[in-house]
């Protein structure tokens, strides 16, 4: 399947490093067998948006292809598009599906912050304390963090990033204000392009410039080391960051749009 958003594309890039994509000519059946609970990293994504006939495809091709409850209590699908092409999404809705919007943001160059965080230390991530830290930031930004499931999830996307790294793909950057972890961003390279990943600053330090300063900070190492054209980030259309990425100039490129559903066990939709 041949693919036009630069935001699917570095998807697909990680996905593919993380986990396994089967190509099936007019969708790609992506999986993350070390983490089926994972919704993120299991999905079916189409060439083209839904057409009012294809529900109930889509959902026998997913739950035939990537599985079905309790093992995957969820149905995830993406398409292909630029500009927040929907297509017919009335029948998936009416199914108990989610519209999940997204924006892709680029920027060939972020700018400086005009007020950047001089109390933190900013380091590539290496050791063992440095990552569960950062695991536990990442925690803070999910509503689930206190539920075991998502806590194990997400130690299986971080040590599968981590691995990542490990291999060259790319860097993973930690604020550190003393001896403590207050907000990490991943950075991957994509040939020539750079795609962010998972930006999150722990609460309490949140609203004092450490965001901005780590984006910049990522972004220029990019550039200077692997040469970066263009960087992205995918943020929510409401997202909080919003204003962050605006005034470090990361612009919008892309609209996109996708479908989630929670099934319990028993559901058949």
């Amino acid at each position: 399947m041949r693919v036009r958003s630069l935001g699917l594309h570095t998807d697909l890039a990680l996905h593919g490093w993380r986990g396994r994509i089967r190509d099936r000519h007019d969708h790609l059946v992506v999986t993350f067998p070390a983490a089926p609970g994972f919704r993120g990293g299991n999905l079916l994504v189409f060439e083209r948006p839904p057409e009012a006939s294809d529900m109930r495809r889509w959902c026998d091709l997913f739950d035939t292809a990537i599985g079905v409850p309790p093992t995957y209590p969820f149905r995830s699908f993406g398409w292909d598009g630029l500009d927040g092409e929907e297509g017919e999404l009335a029948p998936f809705l009416a199914a108990g599906f989610e519209r999940e919007p997204e924006v892709i943001l680029a920027a060939p160059r972020l700018v400086a912050p005009s007020v950047p965080n001089r109390d933190v230390r900013i380091v590539a991530l290496t050791d063992d304390a440095a990552w569960q830290a950062a695991v536990r930031v990442q925690a803070t930004a999910s509503a689930r963090r206190r539920s075991a499931s998502y806590q194990r999830i997400l130690q299986t996307v971080m040590a599968a990033n981590r691995r990542l790294v490990r291999s060259g793909h790319g860097i993973w950057w930690g604020a550190f204000e003393g001896d403590v972890l207050v907000a990490n961003v991943g950075i991957f390279r994509i040939g020539e392009l750079a795609r962010f990943q998972a930006l999150v600053t722990a609460p309490a330090w949140q609203r004092r410039g450490i965001a901005a300063t780590l984006l910049h900070h990522a972004a220029e190492a990019a550039r200077g080391v692997w040469g970066s054209e263009l960087v992205l980030l995918a943020s929510e259309q409401a997202g909080p960051g919003l204003g962050v990425y605006a005034r470090a100039g990361l612009v919008p490129i892309e609209q996109r749009v996708g479908l989630g559903q929670s099934r319990p066990s028993s559901s058949t939709a």
